[in-house]
């Protein structure tokens, strides 16, 4: 869609405005501590923060600090008392009620492209608890959960990138979705150490090269971009999370964009859903309304309890 021209009544040659064509990146970042990101250097969330906001972000009460159920409500817009996700290993029935923010938008507006890329293949496939995203989408073979090694989430992630990078650059893409999985991982297996800063940084490197490919688009100045970024939960030192304590049910949201309000200082993973679809004017179904997500913005109040270093209980 090219963007169109407003013009004064009476002065057809006088323009007044240029609507630009909307865009949303969402990524995800699994299982990143709020205060080890704070911690590693992180350019690209840097970028974002500079230019909208990174707030910490508590885990709703209704959701298990896993996986599964987090994802399920930023693809959703409801919680687990509603999609029925509450662990990584069975995909309920309910969850069938609930489109995805991708699907939603196509349904709305059916000449919307979208994409989703992740390297959790449940996020995306017929597998244990997935897929997740009702849409569906692409994944990296093999399944790096197969040697669930350093080596094998490392390239997986690297492949996600890769393949989301030719479509934002070559596509015109509405909404996205990508999603990387090394830092978790590496706090799984090694706890909150220098390896596990060293995946954050990794991650963030691979954010940076979806936001160049953006900043590259030949019509990028036609275009306004929101994006989202996400993680879904915290850790403990030793690695691991599923439990009660701060610093696993401290996640974080960042994010900038035109059509973000100013000053957002609280956000919970259900808006996600509701931002973007509000980003192209959708309005989502009664159901997904009424459960308690909405756009940023919305839920201006007391930012969260920060997690800090050393806070959970092994």
């Amino acid at each position: 869609m090219s963007g169109s021209s407003y013009v004064l009544p009476g002065k057809a040659s006088t323009v007044v405005d240029v609507k630009k064509e909307p865009h949303v990146l969402v990524v995800g970042m699994d299982g990143v501590r709020y205060d080890s990101l704070r911690s590693a250097g992180s350019p690209a969330l840097g970028r974002i923060a500079e230019h909208g906001f990174l707030v910490p972000v508590r885990v709703h009460a209704k959701n298990a600090t896993i996986s599964g159920p987090v994802w399920a409500t930023v693809a959703s817009g409801v919680h687990a008392d509603r999609h029925g996700v509450t662990g990584n290993s069975h995909h309920p029935a309910e969850l069938g009620r609930f489109q995805d923010f991708t699907a939603v938008l196509r349904s709305a507006r059916p000449e919307s492209q979208t994409m989703v890329a992740a390297s959790w293949h449940p996020l995306a496939v017929r597998t244990a608890c997935g897929p997740i995203f009702s849409s569906g989408g692409w994944v990296p073979t093999p399944d790096p959960e197969e040697a669930n090694d350093a080596v094998s989430w490392l390239r997986a992630d690297d492949a996600v990138a890769d393949y989301a990078s030719g479509r934002l650059g070559a596509e015109n893409l509405a909404v996205s979705f990508v999603y990387f999985g090394e830092a978790d991982v590496e706090a799984h297996n090694h706890g909150t150490g220098p390896d596990y800063i060293a995946a954050i940084q990794r991650c963030d490197s691979r954010l940076n090269s979806l936001l160049d490919v953006i900043d590259s688009r030949p019509n990028h100045h036609r275009e306004d971009w929101t994006v989202i970024v996400v993680t879904d939960h915290g850790h403990l030192d030793a690695g691991g999370h599923g439990g009660e304590s701060e610093v696993e049910r401290t996640a974080w949201i960042a994010a900038s964009g035109a059509s973000l309000p100013q000053g957002i200082t609280a956000a919970d993973h259900a808006d996600i859903f509701h931002q973007v679809l509000a980003t192209f004017g959708v309005t989502p179904d009664r159901e997904v309304a009424e459960s308690g997500g909405a756009p940023f913005g919305a839920r201006q109040g007391a930012t969260p309890r920060l997690a800090q270093r050393g806070g959970g209980t092994r």
